[in-house]
């Protein structure tokens, strides 16, 4: 009997190490079950597109690629394929092509640098910035194609798993509040790439139809990144 009961009691004591365990388990289990189901699953849409806007406007600096493309009768014809920078001094830096030629440009405060293409020497031009103008244009400002003031036909089309981050995948043909894209152009058509936890917008294309000639059509794809990193950007020397 004595055999017996220390075996009854040994057990016990085993299960009050054993359940503790199993149910710490459960919990973290419980957990990652409950993060999955945000993560993948209960994704509220207008609700990540307001977050993904509001906090990728909010940056400081950033690093950005810019395509730009004109389909016209079938054909496309590239109008600018850029790389830049933004401090958050507001100071930029641009190069790459537009419309076939190359461009370099320096903006620092109110002055302007130009790299000429054919001499390579640069044009400087203080007072009043050349580029106050365009400052709507993607690709001086690619945060400007992203002032939206009214989202339709929103639709989330889950996570990109072939994507790095896998990120979040929204579309919608939103009201843009861009005076230079509403000019010449309607009917925009948005894809956003969403980072999943930070928020912010990796990538952004849209498509859009000429105003007088509705056949054409504009594709423009920019990719962001370093987001709030530290951009220091000087005058050429």
């Amino acid at each position: 009997m004595a055999g017996r009961g220390s075996i009854v009691v040994q057990k016990f004591l085993r299960w009050q190490v054993i359940l503790p365990l199993v149910a710490a388990v459960l919990a973290l289990a419980g957990g990652w079950a409950y993060s999955y189901y945000l993560r993948e699953v209960k994704v509220d849409p207008q609700e990540l597109i307001v977050q993904a806007l509001d906090t990728t406007n909010q940056a400081d600096s950033y690093r950005f690629h810019v395509e730009a493309s004109l389909v016209t009768n079938g054909n496309k014809a590239a109008l600018s394929s850029l790389d830049g920078e933004r401090a958050s001094d507001g100071n930029l830096y641009l190069k790459g092509q537009m419309t076939g030629q190359p461009v370099e440009i320096y903006q620092i405060k109110d002055t302007t640098y130009f790299r000429d293409p054919a001499s390579k020497r640069w044009m400087i031009t203080p007072g009043n910035s050349p580029l106050e103008q365009e400052k709507f244009m993607a690709e001086i400002n690619p945060l400007s194609i992203l002032k939206i003031m009214q989202v339709n036909d929103l639709q989330y089309l889950g996570r990109q798993k072939k994507v790095p981050g896998r990120p979040y995948l929204l579309t919608c043909k939103p009201l843009v509040n861009n005076q230079f894209l509403n000019s010449y152009w309607q009917d925009f058509n948005y894809q956003f790439w969403v980072e999943r936890g930070s928020n912010y917008i990796r990538r952004v294309s849209l498509e859009a139809a000429h105003r007088e000639h509705p056949q054409d059509k504009l594709t423009m794809t920019v990719d962001f990144y370093d987001f709030n990193k530290r951009i220091n950007i000087k005058p050429p020397q």
